[in-house]
């Protein structure tokens, strides 16, 4: 299932805009549907599919992170353009070794991951496209700027990342607990997709909700949750920082948008199974 948010210069008048692919949607269905997505520069398109796996692009460039096995198969086939996957850590939600060889071999990305993430990777993907990073590195990789933050979370040297494309910057929060070391980061995302909690046993909405407060960006995206810690996450931020836009997945869900200050998304899609997407222009309250 999908959620979408498009930006109101999408929007003509009341209209509803009705995009999707039918009831059953493959993966593949999906993929294909991201990629035909435009966006123009200052604006960036995400699609969430499920835990903590995103896939995002602006005009420039596509970025994949943490896709454990959920593109697999024939959905292989449809990805296209991809010019970074990264991988925090490597628990089986977040990471899978066929996959990653997979993904990297079809589409040529380069592979960022985490030390124990790259120790299985190495001599499996070219030497030239797979990157070991480790807290506080800063590199510069296909265009893009990748800032690697220590996670809070039982793995081996487990991360958060913030991605900076050309004209957008957004912080994956993996599924960690609050590291208030992301102070030293302030205004250097402006959207923070963060963990709630879900299967994680360090993920929480408060964590979730620390993270935005040290971070300050300007929207927040939950992930690897439940209904019930979305709802909690959401209620901390219309409270304590009603600045920040609060963009929720939801599953089979029809969003409505209203003028929303400095915010430069042409769309957020969520889950992936089966979805349709009915867009207004004005939010539901």
């Amino acid at each position: 299932m999908l959620l979408v948010l498009v930006h109101p210069a999408w929007a003509r008048d009341d209209s509803v805009i009705v995009l999707g692919v039918g009831a059953q949607s493959s993966m593949g269905d999906v993929l294909a549907t991201f990629y035909a997505q435009p966006v123009d520069q200052g604006r960036v398109v995400v699609m969430m599919l499920g835990a903590s796996g995103v896939l995002m692009k602006n005009h420039e460039k596509v970025a994949l992170i943490d896709p454990a096995g959920m593109i697999a198969g024939d959905s292989m086939q449809a990805l296209q353009q991809l010019d970074i996957l990264l991988i925090t850590h490597e628990h089986s939600d977040h990471f899978s070794y066929s996959a990653v060889v997979s993904i990297q071999s079809k589409t040529g990305a380069v592979v960022v991951a985490n030390p124990g993430a790259y120790s299985s990777l190495s001599g499996a993907v070219p030497s030239d496209k797979v990157i070991e990073m480790r807290s506080g590195d800063i590199r510069a990789i296909s265009g893009m700027t990748v800032t690697a933050i220590a996670a809070v979370h039982e793995s081996v040297e487990p991360l958060t990342y913030i991605l900076t494309f050309s004209d957008f910057s957004v912080f994956h929060g993996s599924d960690s607990g609050f590291n208030a070391k992301l102070a030293d980061y302030k205004d250097k995302a402006r959207l923070a997709i963060v963990p709630t909690g879900g299967a994680s046993p360090t993920a929480s909405p408060g964590s979730a909700f620390s993270m935005i407060q040290a971070l300050d960006p300007s929207d927040a995206i939950p992930m690897h949750g439940t209904t019930a810690q979305y709802d909690t996450l959401g209620a901390t931020i219309a409270q304590q920082a009603p600045n920040v836009q609060y963009l929720r997945p939801s599953l089979m869900a029809s969003v409505a948008v209203d003028e929303l200050p400095n915010i430069e998304f042409v769309v957020v899609l969520a889950s992936v199974l089966s979805f349709s997407l009915i867009l207004r222009t004005r939010r539901h309250e």
